[in-house]
């Protein structure tokens, strides 16, 4: 690590909605950091910090591949901090990078999600945290093998009543948890989890790793912005500090500009008939400015997943340096999109009507043209895969360039500007 370093780095991926929550989150809370991908691993001595945002553990395990595991070690044995968030957190594992004597519990609460309460334990990162009051959003659960080098910096304690388990809101189902499990077939009742570790910090040879199942990063949380920035202070981050800029030269508009900004606004408004569609057939309402709640069975995260990106993608893509729109790539998207679009309709409406007669869960239906639907839109596999997986690495790509031109913009690190 080079000596004096106190940059930060935001790893992008296999994160997409939770990459940009904590994108956002760092700009807000003026951590100066670099959005790399795994490829960049290879130049983390430049940094203090590492954060690892949410998403599937073992999707992100293939991105980095041996290679980027083994930077990844030797950053934090060399004196580096690894900062994972719930997927992040599962990273670092024993099942996965192995850095820590951790598993993922087998038997657990597979899908709370919302506000609960926690138990702090003293430590400079509560500073300022009057009420604690977080986020979780569908989290593992830590199995402690032993405690050698660790501290339990938060438990959980108590659900808020707006919050869910699967699709049940806790408010409502308070005395009929054990009616529900037998039903679903799975742990429902947040009780289940109390005084389970949320937030673990582990002293790895020179360096600290931290593991949060808490979402500090969820958008509009005070706490969860007021403990990024007592991490900024706890490590003496570099400061970000916001250039005003205007009328860039990059921001000239050329005939490829607005082909693009046109391509952009059909994909944003393809997805925008899909979530309508999923709302008007009650398989899914808004729950939060930036989440939806859907019913047991649909795969209800892979939608929100492409609806909040290209959202993100469509607010951001003045970014877009003039020499370098990728029309190739949005041509392919659109393309793309548009099947998908066609046979996640077509999915959607038979699972309204499946949902009214048979038991439908992520990967078994009875209805086999909704099986042949589901394996081809999504895969076999619970995290995600088939042609959704195709889509979204293409969004994933293009949104990852924007994001990151602008943090260059931000930083003031850039062409001249013209006024």
């Amino acid at each position: 690590m080079e000596k004096n370093c106190n940059l930060a780095a935001l790893l992008w991926d296999e994160s997409y909605l939770y990459g940009i929550w904590l994108y956002q989150a760092l700009l807000k809370s003026r951590i100066n950091f670099d959005l790399i991908k795994a490829s960049e691993l290879t130049k983390l001595e430049k940094y203090k910090i590492l954060f690892v945002p949410g998403g599937w553990a073992s999707n992100k395990i293939k991105a980095l591949g041996s290679k980027g595991a083994s930077y990844i070690k030797r950053f934090v044995k060399k004196g580096g901090i690894y900062f994972g968030i719930c997927g992040g957190a599962g990273l670092v594992t024993s099942e996965e990078l192995n850095l820590v004597n951790i598993k993922r519990k087998k038997q657990r609460v597979p899908a709370f999600s919302g506000k609960i309460k926690a138990k702090l334990y003293p430590h400079p990162l509560w500073q300022g945290i009057n009420i604690p009051e977080f986020y979780l959003w569908w989290p593992s659960e830590f199995l402690l093998e032993e405690t050698n080098n660790m501290k339990i910096l938060a438990k959980f304690d108590k659900a808020s009543k707006d919050s869910f388990s699967s699709d049940l809101p806790v408010r409502d189902f308070q005395n009929l948890w054990e009616e529900a499990e037998k039903l679903y077939e799975i742990f429902l009742n947040p009780e289940r989890m109390k005084n389970t570790p949320l937030l673990i910090e582990i002293t790895y040879e020179k360096g600290k790793i931290y593991l949060s199942l808490i979402h500090f990063d969820t958008p509009g949380d005070k706490n969860g912005l007021r403990v990024l920035k007592n991490i900024k202070n706890l490590f003496n981050l570099a400061p970000l500090k916001p250039r005003t800029f205007k009328n860039f030269s990059i921001f000239k508009k050329s005939p490829n500009y607005f082909l693009a900004k046109t391509i952009i606004r059909f994909l944003l408004k393809e997805m925008e008939e899909i979530m309508i569609l999923g709302e008007r057939n009650f398989l899914w309402f808004k729950r939060h400015p930036e989440i939806y709640q859907w019913k047991r069975g649909i795969r209800g995260s892979e939608y929100v997943n492409l609806w909040y990106m290209l959202k993100i993608l469509k607010k951001n893509f003045i970014y877009f340096p003039l020499t370098d729109i990728p029309l190739k790539k949005l041509k392919e998207i659109k393309i793309d999109l548009k099947k998908f679009s066609k046979e996640a309709k077509k999915l959607l409406a038979k699972e309204r009507l499946a949902l009214q007669k048979d038991k439908i869960i992520f990967n078994f239906c009875e209805d086999e043209e909704i099986n042949e639907l589901r394996t081809f839109l999504f895969g076999k596999s619970k995290s995600y895969g088939g042609y959704y997986k195709t889509l979204i690495k293409k969004i994933d790509e293009v949104l990852f360039e924007v994001l990151k031109t602008k943090l260059i913009l931000i930083k003031g690190l850039h062409s001249k500007e013209k006024e």
